[in-house]
């Protein structure tokens, strides 16, 4: 069942469980490649977090307003649930500053420094379970899922596994579910948000469905 405006509360379930679920495991499972140690870094980092923005939109329910603090906000309450460390200090906002913000508009994660400070945040991206060792600066370094670590004098890592992004993932798609249930009050911001996100964006871009309007390619015939 796609989205659509005023849902039911079986009818949005569906979707988390059937539609969105099924999305996440033909477009990001394929990327994550759980079988291979290596690769899918940072194409499972992007798709991950560009799933949680949408469903921080649900989840707010306000039409406008920030996008990144609804998402924070659905990464500290319902990715939470499965792992305090995302509810812990600012690692929601830096997770999201660092490896959704960067990536999606500089390739590559940011790197983030504190005005108070001044020491660098730096990015870790690993495959595999919560904790675990790995090979970094030619040292063994024991790493875990959204724990900050010294990576040396002046800076340290926000290491971040992309499995334990992708499961949390789906073990928040039913924390929200779970919420739906318990709280009445989301159902009503999720059918706010759905009428704004299926509504058709006004554009000044022009197009034509006639095939004269564009001419053919070089050296081939009309």
């Amino acid at each position: 069942m796609p989205l659509k405006p005023s849902m039911t509360l079986e009818e949005a379930k569906e979707f988390l469980q059937g539609d969105l679920k099924q999305s996440i495991e033909n477009d990001i499972r394929p990327i994550l490649q759980p079988e291979k140690e290596e690769g899918g870094y940072f194409g499972v980092t992007v798709l991950v977090l560009c799933y949680v923005e949408f469903l921080g939109a649900l989840y707010d329910g306000k039409k406008g307003g920030n996008t990144t603090n609804k998402s924070v906000r659905f990464i500290k309450e319902t990715l939470g649930s499965v792992d305090s460390q995302y509810r812990l200090a600012d690692n929601a906002r830096l997770l999201y500053d660092m490896y959704r913000h960067g990536t999606v508009h500089l390739y590559a994660p940011k790197v983030l420094k504190s005005k108070r400070s001044r020491r660098e945040l730096r990015w870790f991206l690993y495959k595999g379970e919560r904790e675990k060792w790995e090979i970094a600066n030619l040292r063994a370094v024991k790493v875990r899922h959204m724990q900050p670590i010294t990576k040396d004098a002046e800076s340290d890592w926000l290491p971040v596994s992309i499995t334990c992004l992708y499961d949390d993932l789906k073990a928040a798609i039913d924390e929200f579910c779970a919420l739906l249930d318990t709280d009445t009050s989301l159902l009503t911001k999720w059918n706010k948000a759905a009428a704004v996100l299926c509504e058709a964006e006004e554009t000044c871009l022009d197009w034509s469905t006639e095939r004269s309007a564009c001419p053919p390619p070089t050296g081939q015939r009309p």
